[in-house]
């Protein structure tokens, strides 16, 4: 079995969706992973948990990130970490595709 943890992003023109595929058995491995990442940049630069990584929040600044918002360079140090991260583990990403319409197949 696979879970997916999805997000999705809005602009003026444009809505989009992604997901993170992970076999259950490693998710949970995977999401402690993704934690000592934001704890490591918690310990290193005062980030305050419970931030999590979610863009908006890591490039603005909210929910935690306010002490890197100014620091490019170390947001995308968080970014690289978390991607290293997902890359040890059987995970997939990428967009989720759209059925046609009318296709209410499960």
């Amino acid at each position: 079995m696979l879970l997916a943890y999805a997000d999705e992003s809005l602009t003026c023109d444009r809505y989009s969706m992604v997901a993170l595929l992970a076999p259950k058995d490693q998710a949970i491995f995977l999401t402690r992973t993704l934690d000592e990442v934001v704890a490591g940049a918690a310990q290193a630069y005062g980030v305050v948990p419970p931030a999590q990584l979610h863009d908006m929040d890591l490039s603005h600044g909210n929910r935690g990130w306010e002490p890197i918002v100014k620091t490019r360079r170390v947001m995308i140090g968080v970014y690289h970490a978390a991607f290293l991260a997902i890359a040890d583990y059987e995970a997939a990403t990428g967009p989720i595709p759209r059925r046609p319409a009318g296709d209410d197949a499960a």
